[in-house]
């Protein structure tokens, strides 16, 4: 085998969403490296979610500086790297790692830098099945199956505290609104929006929370605002494996294209998405129940950060009718109260 008996390395996206989608190819990875260490080196939050799918036997701490994330895996000597993401970057911090394989994409011209190279993949299909041309071109059967994340019971006990440390009651299975995303705000639904469904729902009896990340305070601060209600605000101090854990005691997550739809999604949620500049074909939930929002218009998909226009994309989504979704999941959501008065 290429590589001897030396620690397979896999450079780690940046982005949360990223890493959930990547977690089938990690399964494949650490399948047909049995005999290996498999080693991943990520940023903080997708760190968490890599050490929770229990794929990789270590991972290491990225911090962002390019020679000193490759001396920390030079010092574990890998004989091969798989770069996920398609940055110039991320191969030359292999080649600085001493990686003697190089395997990846041959995108932001680093082909040079790659001892493996495949075109990069149609933009087509999900973006889960990205990772399978890459795979099949070094012999490893992928995983066909969804991200999935599998949750300890520590993990749990955190989110069940949480809830009652908010005063909702943790086998009521609240309805959870996450109104943030990474990215750029284009991919956000407007926050009062957010606020009108909080009101409705909890006007009809429905348990109700904001969920959100860290710093996106202000954020939720508009959603509450724009509700008019007391709606409680959680997840500002979990860490994305607990916000999952969180999201696995929701009877249903209503979200944006964003890092917590995937954990949704990831943990088996039922999921309302909402997207605007970027494309449910590509970036849609993956692995629970799910309906996707969306405006198709003359500049969709644009992914753009910053919109020329109206953002019509997401302002012509409605409360409405993410009220018509929710009653479009049926029994997945039994005995949810979505009307009031």
């Amino acid at each position: 085998m290429s590589g001897g008996g030396s620690p397979v390395l896999v450079v780690a996206p940046n982005w949360l969403g990223d890493a959930v989608m990547s977690l089938p190819m990690m399964r494949a990875l650490r399948q047909a490296r049995r005999d290996r260490p498999l080693l991943v080196l990520a940023r903080r939050g997708p760190a968490a979610v890599y050490r929770a799918s229990g794929t990789a036997v270590e991972v290491l701490p990225a911090t962002g500086s390019l020679w000193r994330d490759a001396g920390t895996a030079r010092r574990r000597a890998p004989g091969e790297a798989w770069l996920l993401p398609n940055s110039f970057r991320a191969a030359l911090l292999a080649l600085a790692a001493g990686a003697r394989e190089r395997i990846g994409y041959a995108t932001d011209g680093r082909g040079p830098l790659l001892t493996h190279r495949r075109p990069p993949p149609p933009r087509t299909a999900h973006q889960v099945r990205d990772y399978d041309d890459l795979l099949r071109s070094r012999g490893v059967a992928p995983d066909s199956g969804p991200p999935r994340l599998d949750l300890s019971e520590a993990a749990r006990e955190t989110a069940r505290a949480h809830l009652a440390a908010a005063g909702i009651d943790p086998s009521a299975r609240p309805v959870l609104l996450a109104p943030g995303a990474a990215w750029s705000w284009t991919k956000r639904w407007p926050p009062e929006r957010f606020g009108r469904l909080a009101a409705h729902l909890a006007a009809a009896g429905t348990s109700v929370a904001v969920a959100i990340g860290p710093g996106e305070e202000d954020l939720a601060r508009g959603v509450t605002e724009a509700a008019g209600a007391s709606i409680p605000v959680l997840g500002a101090s979990l860490d994305p494996v607990e916000l999952a854990a969180l999201f696995s005691l929701a009877r249903v997550v209503i979200a944006n294209d964003s890092g917590p739809m995937h954990l949704a999604a990831a943990v088996g949620t039922p999921v309302i998405a909402l997207f605007g500049p970027t494309d449910p074909g590509r970036t849609g939930p993956e692995g629970s129940p799910a309906r996707v929002l969306d405006r198709y218009l003359f500049c969709s998909p644009c992914f753009l950060a910053v919109c020329p226009y109206g953002h019509e994309c997401l302002r012509g989504i409605g409360p409405e009718d993410v009220l018509r979704a929710l009653e479009g999941l049926g029994d997945r959501i039994a005995d949810l109260s979505l009307r009031s008065g």
